[in-house]
């Protein structure tokens, strides 16, 4: 049996009727195993619900009430539906796409044909597509980041009549929060960066939520267009660089300093790196997103172009213990997205950097093998005992030390580590 199935069994047999909904419904037409699910029910007491569920389910108040719970092994969110039904609950549904839902019994409840648009690879806006808009303008951003997100094609209707909101309804657009800007604009530059910002382009989008980026277009370079056909180029290699490898979770930031790099520019041979992640960070704080995230965004812009300078190992080793392995990785691929958008330019310097890179982290990833996990050769403990000396900021600065000597060749084996600090000694000398 389906798992969904399954589900939605346990579910009903509490006595609610249940329906599979949303995004998960679109993945099973689609042929994508859901997971997790999104299930509507029948107007009920959900409190009730999750008891007679049981396990780890419990409700929790957002916009409004969910039920969230682990069922046959799926992470489930259950909701009542809105209207008395599941017809009027699909009816507030953005997209046909979005508007389907399944039944315990496997049958579709699909009054907007969302299968058939799916199938045809189209984005239509359900219902009347002037009111949705007016009611929710964040929807025109949802609907490019589904066409980038799905690689599908806007229904020609839908396109008309969002172009026609966007030229006549400019107050409107800009009158909405940053911050719900900023939630589609980062999932639509998740995976496909390329392809969202040409969407946003072509649909004169920017000028409402990134206008820097605009300003761009202002700026020549001499033989090859605009700044901004150059962030787009390298949003393009982006893309390409995401597609051939495993998702990680800080694809999103990649992306986004990807978009970034260039803001604030005043000419094209003056890129401020320290501007353009000045206003990243900007929008970033805009759009309520974390710290950690800004943080790293703001790093890679900063950094990058520092990567097309020959660089000794010392310096890379000193990178990771301050960036740490992931960021400064992500430092070089995004050097290497913007080289290869800039006809291949420092890119022999680039590549020897980033094998010097490997062997310091192959140094690093050695004291892992050898220590069963531990990050180094020696503890702080250890050290103190060694030499004698009680805890304090002088056994930092030893740690800090020995981690260069490791990253640095310099010592490869606990042995070494020892010898090492009784040579250093606690003054240094």
């Amino acid at each position: 049996m389906k798992t969904y199935l399954r589900v939605l069994e346990v579910i009903e047999s509490s006595g609610v009727r249940a329906w599979l909904v949303g995004d998960p419904v679109r993945n099973v037409v689609m042929g994508v195993a859901p997971s997790t699910l999104t299930v509507a029910v029948a107007p009920c007491d959900l409190s009730v619900l999750a008891r007679s569920i049981g396990g780890d389910a419990a409700v929790r108040n957002d916009a409004f009430p969910v039920l969230s719970a682990t069922i046959s092994g799926n992470r489930t969110d259950i909701a009542c539906v809105v209207g008395g039904g599941i017809e009027a609950d699909l009816a507030r549904r953005d997209f046909t796409m979005n508007a389907i839902a399944i039944r315990s019994d496997d049958s579709f409840v699909d009054p907007f044909n969302g299968r058939h648009d799916i199938r045809n690879g189209l984005i239509r806006i359900t219902g009347d597509d002037i009111e949705l808009v007016e009611s929710d303008p964040i929807r025109i951003v949802r609907m490019l980041r589904f066409a980038a997100e799905l690689n599908m094609n806007i229904y020609w209707k839908s396109e008309t009549d969002v172009r026609v909101f966007i030229s006549q309804n400019a107050d409107r657009i800009r009158n909405t929060p940053p911050e719900r800007w900023g939630r589609e604009i980062l999932k639509g530059m998740r995976r496909r960066p390329y392809d969202f910002v040409y969407l946003c382009d072509r649909y004169h989008l920017l000028p409402y939520f990134l206008e820097e980026l605009e300003h761009l277009k202002e700026i020549g370079i001499e033989g090859r267009g605009t700044l901004f056909d150059h962030t787009l180029d390298t949003a393009r290699v982006a893309q390409e660089f995401l597609a051939g490898r495993k998702r990680r979770e800080n694809d999103m930031a990649f992306s986004v300093a990807a978009l970034f790099h260039h803001v604030g520019s005043v000419g094209s041979q003056s890129v401020d790196t320290a501007t353009a992640a000045e206003i990243a960070l900007k929008h970033l704080r805009e759009w309520n997103i974390g710290s950690e995230i800004g943080d790293l965004v703001s790093s890679v812009i900063k950094n990058y172009r520092l990567c097309f300078q020959v660089k000794a190992e010392e310096e890379l080793c000193a990178a990771v213990l301050k960036y740490g392995f992931e960021a400064v990785d992500m430092i070089f691929d995004m050097a290497v997205c913007n080289s290869k958008a800039d006809n291949m330019k420092n890119m022999d310097v680039l590549m020897a950097n980033k094998w010097r890179l490997s062997e310091v982290v192959r140094r690093f990833d050695e004291v892992r093998r050898r220590m069963e996990g531990s990050t180094r050769y020696l503890t702080g403990d250890e050290v103190m005992k060694t030499l004698d000396i009680k805890p304090g900021r002088v056994v930092g600065e030893i740690l800090s030390e020995l981690d260069m000597a490791v990253g640095t060749g310099l010592v490869n084996s606990k042995k070494e580590a020892s010898e090492w600090l009784l040579k250093r000694g606690a003054d240094g000398k």
